[in-house]
């Protein structure tokens, strides 16, 4: 049994829900700019009213940005952000992140 059929299909819709739903475009490490749907929201990561507003998330496909890890740097909508979380795609090739504006 092969997964190639499923594999294509999730790509088409990962590519799809990219165009349709992506509100920034990231770059890295000065690769090709991809759709993410960014966050700009204040966090509030333990419902206590403490809000983090530095912090934000961040979806995308996984395989816009290889070798991405905790730490790293991703540029979305021109501005620096670093990467506080890990990266851990889920079943759909999908990850969710945590970023901070870069220290300057």
């Amino acid at each position: 049994m092969t997964l190639a059929p499923f594999a294509a299909l999730e790509a088409r819709l990962n590519g799809a829900v990219q165009k349709r739903l992506a509100n920034a475009t990231a770059t890295y490490q000065g690769g090709a700019p991809f759709g993410v749907l960014f966050d700009r929201s204040p966090a509030d990561p333990f419902g206590t009213g403490a809000v983090d507003s530095a912090r934000h998330d961040v979806s995308f496909v996984a395989a816009n940005a290889p070798g991405l890890a905790e730490g790293g740097t991703l540029v979305i909508d021109g501005v620096a952000y670093t990467v506080a979380t890990s990266v851990q795609p889920d079943a759909g090739g999908w990850v969710t992140l945590s970023v901070y504006p870069k220290a300057v």
